[in-house]
């Protein structure tokens, strides 16, 4: 394949990049046309175009999404962008799980923006994850499965030293991601997800010293592989199994960043208080179900409890990132789960 230049805005998506990008994938396919039909602002950016190929020769996907960092505020987020590109270079093709397929990525040098091509789920019948409409516990049961084969595949640090880009606490920390998003508090004081923080939980330097403690646990125990932002809104569904998307955060670090923020956000408050300890012990048996020697359930528990923490993310999430509409949902949901189970105790705060 020709050097290409990675896109650095969406206006330079063209055609000829594009067949450019899927020639190793789809040989001799040559695209004629394209046009964006969707389009997904957030963290990054995501482009979904329909394509028009020469119908003389071979063809590609009808329709396929672009995701990188094509507008200036990712610039805030380190080795996100780089990361996913990786994610899907080398840590795929090891996994057994639901993932989309990757047919083209690249990291740009000079900025360390990162664009992937990917295929558009909606081709294969897949139904996705929102924010605001929770799973049942069945469905959430089935994802910790899903998290527990992730996690197995590289636990205790298995295969992962043949990665160097991959390390504990990922972009996440690396981009100083709590210091930025307590920036945001003064802004999110007054939309209606502060009505659900209790009077612990509006104590701003008490918050800031209990993820503080709780990303240095992350950064100091890289146990496994997580995907990084493992809220319901990542998730996609083919025929009931899920898979996830946006692997922009994945990182080295403790198996219950991903359970605790997966599931304290995706259950209403009813179906947490009632399940959760099930649901940690079903995510126990399938660790265990995969070859792993399964931390017992106290010390297990205790793990999840400190790691609602992250979840209070959502209370400072910026508008730009996610809608009220989703921040309000989840804010309601962990500042329960906080209270109810006792986080922040647990993290010594």
């Amino acid at each position: 394949m020709p050097d290409m230049k990675v896109p650095a805005t969406v206006a330079d998506i063209t055609p000829e990049w594009l067949g450019t990008a899927l020639a190793l994938r789809f040989p001799g396919a040559r695209v004629t046309a394209m046009a964006m039909d969707g389009f997904i602002d957030g963290t990054a950016q995501k482009c979904r175009f329909a394509i028009d190929y020469d119908p003389t020769g071979p063809a590609g996907p009808p329709s396929l999404w672009v995701k990188g960092g094509f507008d200036p505020k990712g610039a805030s987020q380190g080795n996100a962008f780089s990361n996913e590109v990786l994610f899907y270079r080398d840590l795929a093709p090891l996994l057994d799980i639901s993932l989309p397929d990757s047919f083209y990525g690249a990291i740009d040098d000079a900025t360390n923006n990162g664009v992937v091509v990917l295929e558009d789920l909606i081709l294969r019948g897949a139904t996705f994850g929102r924010a605001t409409e929770p799973l049942t516990p069945e469905t959430a049961a089935r994802v910790l499965s899903l998290q527990a084969r992730l996690h197995a595949r590289f636990w205790g640090g298995r295969d992962a030293a043949n990665f160097r880009w991959l390390v504990p606490g990922g972009a996440i920390a690396g981009a100083g991601v709590v210091d930025q998003y307590f920036g945001f508090w003064d802004t999110a004081r007054p939309l209606p997800r502060f009505g659900f923080l209790n009077t612990e939980q509006r104590d701003k330097p008490r918050m800031r010293a209990a993820l503080n403690r709780l990303m240095e646990h992350l950064r100091t125990h890289p146990l496994c592989v997580l995907h990084g932002d493992s809220q319901g809104g990542n998730l996609f569904f083919n025929d009931g199994a899920p898979g996830y998307l946006d692997w922009q955060h994945s990182m080295l670090g403790h198996w219950a960043f991903d359970l605790s923020g997966f599931l304290v956000t995706s259950l209403t408050v009813a179906d947490r208080r009632a399940h959760d300890r099930a649901l940690v012990a079903h995510y126990l048996s399938e660790l265990a179900a995969a070859g792993v020697a399964a931390p017992p359930f106290d010390e297990a528990w205790d793990d999840y409890v400190r790691y609602v923490m992250w979840a209070f993310m959502w209370v400072m999430c910026p508008v730009e990132a996610h809608p009220e509409a989703v921040c309000s949902a989840n804010s309601e949901r962990v500042c329960a789960a906080m209270a109810d189970l006792g986080t922040l105790g647990k993290l010594g705060v």
